[in-house]
């Protein structure tokens, strides 16, 4: 199995995380069992991307890789306070009779409130790629600058969502993420294998 190989599987696997969490909106609530096991599933695939995506950016940063280790342990941080967050809404649901209404809310307001906490350590995440993809050439410019843009959307967001778990647009960044997780993952796989200059050279064309 070659690394380009690899590369590639892991940023397919955010395609698949992309359209399995707009699937399982679709599908509908997350205390359904269609829709709890598509995001369950797309949030385990997302690890895929990180990997791939860290890879990408621990080679355009060069030495000890410090926003690529920050980027991908802000992406970790982000799933694993999502994937906690479904034990109280798996119980809520497992136990949906016996529970009162009150504790279900409760439980069902935990797995809110961890979505709105999720967004800052994505907010950490987007803001490191965004450094190294404006920086270097190992990624276009523009998909840092939609990543920066994306970084400050996450942290209002994630603001607005942890004073106000009914708010909802505060869940927008995520819609708009899942279409730049879909846009890097499409350039991993064409640049998988790739080697690629570790500064933009000057004059270069800033657009990517």
């Amino acid at each position: 199995m070659t690394a380009q190989f690899t590369q590639r599987l892991g940023a397919a696997a955010g395609i698949v995380y992309a359209i399995l969490l707009m699937t399982a909106g679709a599908v509908g609530s997350p205390t359904t069992q269609p829709a709890f096991a598509m995001e369950v599933l797309a949030f385990t695939l997302f690890l895929f991307f990180r990997g791939s995506l860290s890879s990408a950016m621990r080679l355009a940063e060069g030495g000890g890789g410090a926003l690529s280790t920050t980027a991908f342990g802000a992406g970790l941080m982000s799933i694993t306070i999502k994937l906690g967050s479904a034990a109280p809404l798996l119980a809520a649901h497992t136990n949906s009779d016996e529970l009162g209404p009150d504790v279900t809310v409760a439980l069902q307001d935990m797995n809110n409130a961890s979505f709105a906490l999720t967004f800052f350590p994505l907010a950490a995440m987007l803001a490191a790629f965004a450094l190294v993809a404006i920086h270097t050439a190992a990624l276009p410019s523009w998909l840092g600058w939609a990543a920066a843009a994306l970084s400050v959307g996450f942290a209002v967001g994630g603001l607005v969502g942890s004073a106000d778990l009914a708010s909802e647009w505060a869940g927008l960044p995520m819609v708009l993420f899942t279409a730049w997780v879909i846009a890097t993952s499409v350039v991993l796989i064409r640049r998988a294998g790739t080697s690629t200059p570790l500064t933009r050279p000057a004059g270069a064309e800033v657009s990517g």
